[in-house]
């Protein structure tokens, strides 16, 4: 379909020199070499709406269906049919889009499939296409949902695949030990050697949780901190361009480090950083974080061998009140036009999120779901599925997610400061300054590139 865009400037600031410029060419040719299709409408038909995403595994079987069902029913009846091309992680599509952006916007897709690494690069450029741009009826959206991403331009993307973080633990183990899913990270010391245990040679073999927090599980653990807390300034990031980090002179990560190293000392914490779920389904930890989106994959990996219990993120400590961000990810647009339009309320309709929600473990965005006896009667029969929606709801919308700058370099810097304290016993003041030097120059240096 014809693109409606009125600058070609991308308005994304990459570093300078000759090896970033060398980079950009590289990422310039890996678009161009996709099929044409997947370049935008300019060899579409003008029916064609072409979504980039990231969905894989279950949930992309899912979005398929939801595809193919748009194809059949509605995009037939109105000449519209969307063209659904998987790009990669989040992360990929998002450096596609900017490479994409870069060449010229009639290389865009219409949509983009983001998640929140990509706010802060979508905020401030100029080939968006917003959804009050549109004509988009947004009423009936989840509140949180919306909250998670409005910025000082608005609402930026349509939200679809809304996921929130849950602790995942083996109720059989929990059952057999008396004890039930921890409400602080204090409770879960106290339980984690029960939960746990050690081999006749005093090694363990099942640990009580595996995994080390980075940015996403850090929006719980510091943003319900007092009820409401931000890791940097403009809230974070969601109200102007982000220039000082919070967290440190606020104590909030430092208290956290307190909490989460009491709890690691236990002996009964693995911190690994990949292949957690497969080590949960094996039964070698007893819980873990993730998203509510995983609910699905987990359960089929599991299969049966032991039931499965999802609750509420475990607070920081007892004042940390705040709740939990939505996660997930949102419908990102680079066309106007009326088919754009048609598939963006496909997508967010009732009927489109039931069956998203059923499949995946995400959370419909629309909250005509909420009364709705078909969405009722799947959460009576699920009930695993329920948890995710009782803690947003029992959640500050305004704890948000962080937007940053080097967003996936800053996740890992967290996990590195973290594991540092943990296991290699650095002091806790030094990692806090150390991590707090490291955002405030990802921030100095966007503000640097992309202020004027």
């Amino acid at each position: 379909m014809a693109k409606d865009i009125r600058k070609t400037h991308s308005g994304v600031a990459f570093q300078g020199g000759n090896m970033a410029r060398k980079s950009l060419l590289l990422l310039l040719a890996a678009v161009l070499i996709l099929p044409l299709s997947a370049g935008g409408s300019a060899e579409a038909d003008d029916g064609t709406v072409v979504i980039w995403h990231s969905n894989s595994g279950v949930i992309g079987n899912a979005f398929d269906d939801i595809v193919e069902r748009f194809n059949s029913t509605i995009g037939a009846e109105k000449g519209i049919t969307i063209e659904a091309i998987y790009q990669g992680s989040a992360n990929d599509v998002l450096t596609k889009v900017k490479a994409a952006a870069a060449v010229s916007t009639s290389t865009l897709p219409d949509i983009a499939q983001l998640d929140a690494t990509a706010a802060l690069d979508m905020k401030n450029s100029d080939y968006l296409i917003l959804p009050s741009d549109l004509g988009i009826d947004t009423s009936s959206i989840m509140p949180s949902a919306i909250e998670s991403l409005s910025s000082e331009r608005g609402l930026l993307a349509i939200p679809f695949n809304a996921s929130s973080l849950l602790f995942y633990y083996n109720k059989a183990v929990f059952d057999e030990a008396g004890v039930n899913p921890p409400r602080t990270l204090d409770e879960f010391a106290a339980i984690a050697p029960l939960v746990g245990e050690k081999g006749s040679d005093g090694s363990v073999t099942r640990y009580a949780f595996s995994g080390v927090p980075a940015t996403y599980e850090l929006g719980a653990f510091i943003g319900a901190q007092k009820g409401l807390s931000y890791m940097v300034d403009g809230e974070n990031g969601h109200n102007g361009i982000p220039r000082s980090v919070l967290f440190g002179k606020e104590g909030t990560f430092r208290n956290f480090l307190v909490h989460w190293k009491n709890l690691y000392d236990t002996g009964f914490v693995s911190s690994i950083t990949s292949g957690i779920s497969t080590e949960f389904a094996a039964g070698r930890t007893a819980s873990m974080l993730a998203s509510s989106s995983n609910l699905s994959t987990v359960l089929s990996t599991v299969d049966g061998r032991f039931e499965v219990g999802t609750a509420f993120v475990p607070m920081t400590d007892e004042e940390a009140t705040g709740g939990v961000n939505i996660g997930g990810g949102a419908m990102f647009s680079f066309s106007s036009g009326d088919a754009v339009k048609t598939v963006l309320d496909y997508l967010v309709s009732e009927e489109t999120q039931l069956e998203w929600a059923e499949k995946t473990g995400y959370m419909p965005v629309n909250t005509g779901l909420y009364d709705d006896p078909d969405y009722i009667a799947f959460l009576d029969d699920n009930p695993l599925f329920r948890v995710a929606m009782e803690q947003t709801e029992a959640s500050n919308p305004k704890v948000t997610g962080v937007w940053l700058p080097s967003a996936y370099q800053i996740y890992y810097s967290f996990q590195s400061e973290i594991r540092n304290v943990t296991e290699n016993g650095k002091d806790i003041d030094k990692a806090v300054e150390d991590m707090e030097a490291a955002v405030q120059k990802a921030l100095d240096d966007y503000a640097e590139q992309n202020i004027l």
